[in-house]
């Protein structure tokens, strides 16, 4: 192909046809820029297509952490709302006069048992890492940056005032009114375990004990504080995994992968 070109630009030359030549010149150059460009926009577009394949993967690795998240969630909310009730139930049951009965024991535990529910964000970081601007579409961007940095922001402040809360008032009250306090770790399955009740040393001194009812009654709102800000990232969450589902199949198609 070079060697054609070659001869036709000899030709003219020896022809003297310098108008003829210099159209033909400008041509060349022409054809030459073109596959410049063309050869450009082919790189170019291999290259955005190597990226949309690592971000695809970013996408979905966030996606498949984000679905077990909310099974995860819904434990913790499901746990914060038995924890809220038993509380409730131990105050009705106070206040109806019932005499002792070794069934409520277990809701002593579930009253003082706390379901924070931290999320995981280690896919999170690693597309932080990365870096995301890549990330067109506002409305994910902000359900991400709402879910992983404001919402869990709030809640870490809020576990830090419970735990606060619980060491100085709660747990030192406790200890002078049952044989042994048991607040249940966060990822303990909700099961009544007859062994991890917490029975209380005189009845009619905790029925009768001023402090022990506000206590629950503090217990059931600060239930309510984690439920609502847990219920809200939970919906948040179901339309994240929707949003990025959508993503990941548009960047998908664009590509053909």
């Amino acid at each position: 192909m070079i060697n054609f070109f070659r001869r036709i630009r000899k030709k003219l030359a020896d022809d003297n046809k310098p108008l003829k030549y210099l159209r033909y010149a400008i041509g060349e150059i022409v054809l030459v820029v073109v596959g410049i460009l063309i050869a450009l926009q082919i790189n170019n577009w291999n290259e955005d297509r190597k990226a949309n394949i690592q971000e695809v993967k970013i996408l979905e690795e966030m996606k498949d952490v984000l679905e077990g998240e909310l099974e995860h969630q819904s434990f913790m909310i499901s746990g914060n709302k038995n924890s809220k009730a038993s509380a409730k139930l131990i105050i009705d049951y106070f206040n109806s006069g019932l005499p002792y009965h070794d069934s409520i024991n277990h809701h002593f535990v579930e009253a003082h048992s706390r379901y924070v529910g931290l999320i995981r964000d280690n896919a999170y970081q690693k597309a932080k890492s990365y870096g995301l601007g890549f990330i067109a579409t506002d409305s994910l961007m902000e359900l991400l940056t709402w879910t992983y940095e404001v919402n869990t922001n709030w809640l870490g402040e809020l576990n830090e005032r419970n735990n606060l809360y619980e060491n100085v008032t709660v747990i030192p009250r406790l200890t002078e009114l049952f044989e042994s306090v048991i607040m249940t770790d966060i990822n303990r399955l909700l099961e009544i375990n007859p062994e991890n009740d917490m029975i209380p040393l005189d009845y009619q001194e905790l029925v009768d004990d001023k402090q022990y009812r506000t206590i629950l009654k503090t217990t059931i709102h600060k239930r309510e504080e984690y439920l609502w800000f847990q219920e809200r990232r939970y919906m948040r969450m179901l339309k994240l995994l929707e949003l990025l589902d959508l993503e990941i199949q548009l960047r998908k198609s664009r590509f053909n992968l």
